[in-house]
């Protein structure tokens, strides 16, 4: 009888270890949607406005390239305040960080939910390292700052919401006053043809990232709901 009893509490204790660990898991993975949630919305505007941007760099600099400037000067500058806010990559990873620190990892039951969680976690740190890496800084930062001695940014952040809304219409935005050049040397127009060239490329290298990582995301997503009953 004594070995029965304590049979019987080892399976209770047991049991009890069982269903706190089962609701751990479920609770990481209810954090896990919130997550993917905001990774979602962030990766939709990437979708939205990236597009925009690289094509509004190749508009920008193929209307510098053509002489003479003057006149143009209203269209410059709505180009330069489609592509002013860059491709932006962000990862929201904190329960995959609360995880990997605890140990949560070992908690995950469900082999295929986990292999697709690291198979996400890879594509995102990715990105997310290269949008902050020191590299691709060293191609937008001397773009941004030859700019910054070619437009008025005071003007560029005046009209920005403008610029989104009236995308193709520059003669429907309300300039607070004449826009003008800060600088129409050749020299400085070229130089920052050039610099601006190689920013594109990190805005489509992101964009490019945000298109695989969509599709990871809406994946796992699925995959979590299905394997736990969440909905």
């Amino acid at each position: 009888m004594l070995f029965l009893a304590v049979f019987c509490g080892f399976l209770a204790e047991y049991q009890l270890e069982h269903k706190i660990e089962k609701d751990r898991e479920k609770q990481f993975m209810k954090s896990l949607l919130e997550d993917l949630q905001k990774d979602s919305a962030s990766l939709a505007y990437n979708l939205k406005e990236g597009p925009t941007i690289v094509h509004y760099s190749d508009s920008l600099t193929d209307e510098l390239s053509k002489k003479p400037l003057q006149g143009k000067e209203k269209k410059l500058y709505h180009y330069y305040s489609l592509i002013s806010d860059g491709v932006n990559f962000k990862y929201y990873d904190r329960t995959v960080s609360q995880l990997r620190n605890s140990g949560g990892f070992r908690l995950l039951t469900k082999v295929n939910v986990s292999n697709a969680l690291i198979d996400y976690d890879v594509q995102m740190r990715e990105a997310a390292d290269y949008s902050n890496s020191t590299a691709c800084w060293s191609l937008i930062s001397p773009a941004i700052e030859k700019s910054a001695t070619i437009f008025d940014i005071g003007l560029v952040f005046k009209i920005f919401y403008q610029a989104r809304k009236h995308i193709g219409f520059t003669d429907s935005i309300q300039f607070p006053y004449e826009p003008k050049l800060m600088d129409y040397d050749d020299k400085t127009i070229s130089e920052f043809i050039n610099l601006q060239t190689y920013a594109q490329l990190t805005d489509q290298s992101k964009l490019n990232f945000t298109q695989m990582a969509i599709e990871k995301n809406r994946m796992l997503d699925s995959l979590i709901r299905k394997e736990y009953q969440l909905k």
